[in-house]
């Protein structure tokens, strides 16, 4: 079924036993990229070339109004960023407080730019890549 593009949104993840899911406030679009290595594995007996997976990865791109309230999402991005920190997120859709479709990962922040034009609201994107394995709602 097809879904609006801001019915899928970035939560920051907080708790272990209990999740507490924070939105990224100002969000105003996501992207994220899954990928797969392709391993080549042809021999000589073969005519086309012949692959497996390999190591997996992902990352995502996030483009939010500016919202520099202390302790708030954008900040605690921020934060990661300047500390090396990792920062648990969800891209997709809750039903209530729980994840129903979508991705949680663990990524590090690896750049934050902000966009400051004349006469224009500012804002800010956000580059994370994920460390380790990306879990999907639905469960795979």
């Amino acid at each position: 079924m097809a879904q609006l593009g801001n019915e899928r949104r970035v939560y920051i993840v907080t708790g272990t036993t209990t999740k507490t899911y924070t939105w990224l406030a100002g969000e105003q679009s996501n992207s994220f990229n899954r990928t797969a290595e392709a391993i080549e594995v042809s021999d000589k007996s073969t005519e086309w070339a012949q692959f497996i997976t390999g190591k997996k990865g992902a990352t995502a791109e996030i483009t939010v109004y500016t919202d520099d309230t202390s302790n708030g999402p954008q900040y605690n991005m921020i934060k990661a960023l300047h500390n090396g920190s990792q920062v648990r997120v969800f891209i997709g859709v809750l039903s209530g407080s729980t994840a129903s479709e979508g991705d949680v990962f663990t990524a590090v922040v690896t750049a934050i730019s902000d966009t400051n034009d004349n006469g224009s609201v500012a804002s800010r994107s956000i580059s994370l890549t994920a460390t380790g394995a990306v879990t999907h709602y639905p469960t795979i």
